[in-house]
């Protein structure tokens, strides 16, 4: 799979700098076939959709840093995002994700990327099934995320205009008329009536209406089984201190014996030891028996000694992260890990697991 960069879009739209392929986005918005012909040799240069096909160009050649601050989330930052704001549905607003300062629509293409991988595209997944809400001021950005939500099949109101005044150019509307979540979406731009001004509280229009509607009948096919996606478990009752509930962890001191290392004991290889003085949290594995300076914490476990190593080469850092007090880790900080034997399977877990 190849990399959308400059030469690339501008080999597809035929053009040889910045400002003609900026035209060439804004004169194909309201053409469906030639839009249609430039996501399709998208595509075939790079079939990810979850991730922004935009923002690296437009970051490096149409940010206007200074002027808008326009530097924009990284996709790992928008995947957190994504993940802790899932819901059932759709929120109480009525919208299956919002960003009022969309940009490109990095953000958004991270919700539809959540949104989609919580569901069975063949048997559950629909696309009418998710109204996202971009808003945006740069119109140097509008045809950029215009272009991302119609590429990906989603259905999308996006308001052109200020989201704290509530001022507005245009209102657009991107719908996936088909259904189909491998198929691209219509670019629509909505009236400039008084229905739509309340209905989106737009206090006042900056620009006269544009008269584009593409979609047609829509066809909105009934799924094969009830939607999957459920919002992310939130624990009731948090303890202070604590970053999960204590029902989902063991302690190692549950799993296996912990104690400072003794002068001149021999201790058997598959000790895991842990430097506690001056330490950075570095966890070690002994592979034959023998001493152990007394800077280090010992832990001997029936357990697996390789699978517990690997397991708190996992947990721990962020666990120290927490706890460590200066330079030093005390025992019982050791003795508290949290280690989720009995949640060993999660797929997290496992994934984690297998970079080691």
């Amino acid at each position: 799979m190849g990399k959308l960069v400059r030469e690339e879009f501008y080999k597809i739209a035929g053009v040889k700098q910045h400002a003609e392929f900026e035209q060439y986005l804004k004169d194909i918005l309201f053409k469906p076939d030639e839009r249609q012909e430039f996501y399709k040799a998208m595509l075939r240069i790079s079939t990810d959709v979850y991730v922004d096909s935009f923002r690296a160009y437009f970051e490096e050649y149409a940010a206007e840093r200074k002027a808008n601050q326009q530097d924009y989330t990284p996709d790992t930052v928008a995947h957190i995002l994504a993940a802790i704001t899932r819901n059932n549905l759709q929120d109480s607003n009525g919208w299956s994700g919002y960003d009022p300062t969309a940009g490109t629509g990095s953000l958004l293409i991270q919700k539809l990327k959540d949104d989609q991988l919580a569901e069975n595209p063949l048997t559950t997944y629909a696309p009418h099934n998710y109204l996202y809400m971009a808003q945006e001021m740069a119109d140097n950005a509008i045809p950029y995320l215009l272009h991302n939500l119609a590429l990906r099949g989603m259905n999308c109101v996006v308001i052109h205009g200020d989201t704290l005044e509530r001022t507005a150019k245009q209102v657009y509307f991107v719908q996936n008329d088909n259904d189909d979540f491998l198929g691209f979406s219509s670019i629509n731009v909505m009236p400039h009536t008084d229905e739509i001004k309340e209905q989106f509280e737009i206090s006042g229009w900056e620009e006269e209406t544009i008269d584009h509607i593409e979609s047609g009948l829509v066809k909105f096919w009934p799924t094969l089984a009830p939607m999957q996606k459920k919002a992310l478990e939130i624990n009731p009752d948090p303890i202070a201190g604590t970053y999960e509930k204590p029902s989902d962890h063991l302690q190692l001191k549950d799993i296996a014996a912990v104690e400072r290392a003794k002068a001149k004991k021999v201790y058997p290889a598959g000790t895991i030891v842990i430097q506690m003085s001056a330490t950075r949290g570095q966890i070690g594995l002994l592979e034959s028996s023998g001493r152990v300076g007394t800077q280090y914490a010992c832990i001997q476990t029936p357990f697996t000694p390789g699978f517990v190593f690997y397991m708190l080469k996992v947990r721990a850092p962020r666990w120290f992260h927490r706890v460590q007090d200066g330079l030093n880790l005390k025992l019982k900080d050791i003795e508290d890990i949290p280690v989720a034997i009995t949640l060993a399977t999660r797929e997290e877990e496992y994934e984690q697991l297998s970079l080691f």
